[in-house]
């Protein structure tokens, strides 16, 4: 592990970690304050016909991370701060979706965004 200074934050490299069948976006932000909010995101992805999504892409523009949906439709995003975001969801075959959603308390969150098809 190597610690790099830049400004007045401290950015620590670490080891990724090795590939599983779900996805996971990890990222925190060293100015948070220690009384804010932070939250898991479980997001789930499915068809109008109740199939999960695989490799739906997953943007939150304001928080500049994007992330792909794995086999069961699932994206977990760690530690997401308090705040409101939009989330932009795109998947071949299907009409794209925007989601707002609020994130006001710590824990864990679920959301469940189904996607229409676009074909015929």
């Amino acid at each position: 592990m190597q610690k790099i200074h830049h400004d007045s934050d401290i950015l620590i490299e670490q080891e990724l970690p090795t590939p599983s069948n779900s996805v996971l976006v990890s990222f925190k932000n060293l100015n948070v304050a220690a009384n804010r909010f932070q939250s898991d995101l479980n997001l789930y992805v499915t068809s109008d016909s109740g199939k999960p999504l695989n490799k739906a892409l997953i943007s939150i523009d304001s928080a500049s991370l994007t992330a792909v949906s794995d086999q069961s439709g699932k994206v977990c995003i760690k530690s997401l701060p308090a705040g409101r975001y939009h989330l932009d969801i795109i998947c071949p075959g299907f009409i794209a979706k925007s989601i707002l959603i609020y994130i006001d308390e710590s824990g864990s969150q679920e959301i469940f965004a189904q996607l229409t098809s676009n074909i015929g």
